[in-house]
């Protein structure tokens, strides 16, 4: 079962955050996906993401360029977790960014392991920087 999940999870990732680059015009790419994320700075942001990351934050001219994804499957049931993956981006945590970084949450995600049935919930957060940084 963890490894049907860790695939949906990766899965999920990608169908979230995407790969590749960025579109010039992201939120009116026919592949655009616009949702709401919760970041520890206090903030919630409203982002597209067009197949890429960055996630563009709608209404402004920042992104959120993420270091590293951590995908945690709870059972929705017991509230169990079952795993926590966490998943390095490009360069990673390089040095002079500790200080920028935030932690960003999408709104949890439920889906249904298609050997077994059984819901699953996936909670997907970012390790990321703001760009321009310093604001």
């Amino acid at each position: 079962m963890k490894r049907i999940a860790l695939v949906l999870a990766v899965a999920m990732v990608m169908a979230v955050f995407g790969s590749g680059i960025a579109a010039a015009d992201p939120i009116n790419s026919k592949n655009a996906r616009v949702f709401p994320v919760t970041c520890s700075n206090g903030q919630t942001y409203t982002v597209v993401v067009a197949g890429g990351n960055p996630a563009h934050i709608v209404g402004s001219t920042r992104n959120i360029i993420p270091v590293e994804f951590t995908v945690t499957a709870i059972d929705p049931e017991t509230g169990e977790e079952l795993f926590s993956e966490t998943f390095p981006v490009g360069q990673g945590n390089r040095v002079g960014l500790q200080d920028d970084l935030i932690t960003c949450t999408a709104a949890p995600a439920v889906f249904v392991d298609p050997e077994t049935g059984e819901e699953i919930t996936f909670v997907i957060s970012v390790e990321a920087f703001l760009t321009p940084r310093g604001r």
